[in-house]
């Protein structure tokens, strides 16, 4: 600190005067009133003399605190399913646009919830009440920095009453033999619209109508042209690989990869094998459908805010299996969402990711603190 003249009573220990008394309580008193010169040169930049919180508005954590133990079969709202759609009729057309993604929304117990504050879906600003968040006023020039991790057990290939696999053409009774590589993607959305967090009004941060960023964030497109008999299925053959998201051309660095690669080996390695999904799997020992462990799989990014808007909660999303192409036509890498692993097949990779844990957090740093 700067200095006080003070008047010295020691080592003399002589008789006290008032009068000195009184003007060391009053240099004492006058240096507290403000920083002086000495002050300002030497100690004004030390920590304490700043305060920190000023530049985060707000910040929060939450995990699904879903955890089972070794060689568990996860909850079946906890298994997440591919494009691609078993249920339907065999040789009929198998791509389901409702399962374009999901909500990774299992919550302790793996039961799916969409209560806000439960699964993924974090309240931010904290909840109001039981059934509603605070929400955050964010304002043009802050940066939202969003981080997230799914620890995924396994990718499991359908093999029930279909028997296909992967597709038609991979399956146990096929002598074709295959190798295909694709992945899930995880990733975050938002909710500017309503303090409920209803899962309609999740969108990306660079929505035209209710996101809060110019920057071209985009989320996997779903590749897939509805049949004009709607029903909630597309025909596959006839739209191969539409709606290819070059990454040139949209910010895709808020995606996560689950990779997943699977292969068959057909008649050359004996009839009936399984389709072989090398993928993680958190059973004991492998089995003949998935080997290797669980996996940790995280992700972040940073956001801009460039238009003023309520953020009331930010919730993780998974859609899959997502497959990468090269446009020769445009000359640009992208990636898709798979809905016709084989040619001429009349369905993509059937199967589910499976999701134990999973947890999501912000930061919300003001404009002056970036």
């Amino acid at each position: 600190m700067g200095s006080v003249n003070l008047q010295k009573f020691y080592p003399d220990n002589g008789t006290a005067i008032a009068t000195d008394v009184n003007n060391n309580y009053q240099a004492i008193r006058g240096s507290s009133q403000g920083l002086n010169d000495e002050n300002v040169g030497n100690e004004s930049l030390i920590h304490d003399h700043f305060n920190f919180d000023v530049n985060i508005r707000h910040a929060d954590y939450q995990s699904n605190g879903y955890y089972v133990s070794t060689g568990t079969t996860l909850a079946a709202n906890a298994q997440y399913r591919s494009l691609t759609d078993t249920s339907v009729a065999s040789g009929a057309t198998k791509t389901n646009i409702a399962d374009k993604d999901h909500e990774i929304a299992h919550g302790s117990t793996g039961v799916t919830t969409t209560q806000v504050g439960a699964g993924t879906k974090i309240a931010v600003g904290g909840k109001a009440d039981a059934n509603n968040a605070n929400g955050i006023q964010i304002l043009a020039g802050d940066v939202i920095h969003v981080f997230w991790n799914v620890t995924a057990y396994r990718f499991v290939p359908d093999n029930g009453t279909l028997t296909n696999y992967v597709c038609e053409l991979i399956d146990k009774s096929s002598t074709r033999s295959s190798i295909l590589n694709y992945a899930f993607v995880v990733y975050p959305q938002f909710n500017t619209q309503d303090s409920l967090a209803s899962n309609t009004n999740f969108t990306d941060a660079g929505d035209g109508s209710h996101g809060f960023s110019n920057d071209t964030f985009r989320n996997p497109s779903d590749g897939v042209a509805a049949l004009g008999g709607g029903g909630g299925v597309a025909d596959p053959n006839s739209t191969g690989l539409n709606n290819l998201t070059p990454f040139a051309d949209y910010r895709t660095d808020h995606w996560t990869w689950v990779p997943i690669m699977m292969g068959s080996g057909g008649a050359t390695s004996g009839a009936g094998d399984d389709t072989v999904a090398v993928m993680m799997d958190a059973q004991n020992g492998a089995s003949n459908n998935a080997i290797g462990e669980s996996k940790n799989c995280s992700g972040q990014t940073y956001i801009k805010v460039d238009t003023n808007k309520n953020l009331y909660a930010i919730q993780l999303y998974v859609a899959g299996c997502i497959g990468l192409h090269y446009n020769t036509t445009t000359t640009k890498n992208g990636s898709f969402v798979e809905d016709q692993a084989v040619t001429n097949a009349q369905g993509g990779i059937d199967g589910t990711l499976h999701i134990e844990r999973a947890s999501i957090g912000y930061v919300i740093y003001r404009k002056e603190g970036v």
